[in-house]
């Protein structure tokens, strides 16, 4: 009981911390991936061609759907986050030297102008490994003393792990909206353009372009050819 109560807290835990958009997107897609086809079968009053041309639609949408929320917000989320969560810590930095809380020579500025970005993403993930196993070198955890210890004395300075978290969930948000009104319909579109083409060319009669073998006839002379006219009779006009 113990162990499955762990196991729950684990997802709980999880699932909270890690709620982004493309995972409800995501089943919402494998969803209809599933039961849409079922239901555009079951409609007895459209015809053969709509219920296929509705089936194929729907199939390549939630495909190509489940494909980009999984796969290309997920790229953009691992390869975004990190960076522009730094770019806020610099952007901090400044605006405390602007209006004369921090000098730009100390060495507060220096943690919040040159925080590791791959510190902030293992610090703030940090939390779902084993206990006593950690994620990051001696650095980066030093780095992150330094700057959790420059954010008690500022108010204004999100912690890493709440900022990581955050700018994760909004780059997640931002992606299902561009895939869902941009990318995933023009695909979709391209890709019923290109079946279309392929099915006409089948449907079309096919010509046979082949070469016709050689004839085996000989040449026929122009002799040979009133030699047999003579035999059926056929030069008696010429001879009157």
């Amino acid at each position: 009981m113990k162990k499955f109560n762990e196991i729950v807290d684990k997802v709980i835990t999880r699932l909270g911390t890690s709620n982004d958009s493309e995972i409800c997107t995501a089943i919402l897609a494998a969803f209809k991936l599933i039961f849409i086809p079922f239901a555009t079968m079951a409609d007895k009053k459209s015809s053969k061609e709509q219920k296929q041309y509705a089936l194929t639609r729907d199939f390549l949408t939630e495909g190509v759907a489940l494909m980009g929320y999984l796969g290309i917000t997920k790229a953009v989320k691992n390869n975004l986050t990190a960076p522009i969560c730094a770019k806020y810590y610099k952007g901090k930095a400044l605006d405390l030297v602007r209006q004369n809380k921090l000098d730009i020579n100390s060495e507060d500025f220096k943690v919040l102008v040159n925080i590791d970005k791959a510190a902030i993403k293992n610090h703030a993930m940090n939390e779902f490994l084993d206990e006593g196993v950690k994620n990051y070198t001696k650095n980066q955890e030093a780095h992150i003393k330094a700057l959790e210890g420059i954010i008690s004395k500022f108010s204004n300075i999100q912690n890493p792990k709440d900022l990581y978290l955050n700018t994760k969930k909004t780059i997640s948000h931002v992606c299902v909206c561009v895939l869902a009104l941009t990318l995933i319909p023009y695909i979709t579109n391209k890709l019923i353009y290109v079946l279309s083409k392929v099915k006409s060319q089948d449907d079309k009669p096919k010509i046979d372009t082949s070469i016709p073998k050689q004839t085996t006839l000989k040449p026929y002379s122009m002799q040979q050819y009133i030699g047999s006219l003579k035999m059926q009779g056929g030069l008696n006009v010429f001879s009157r």
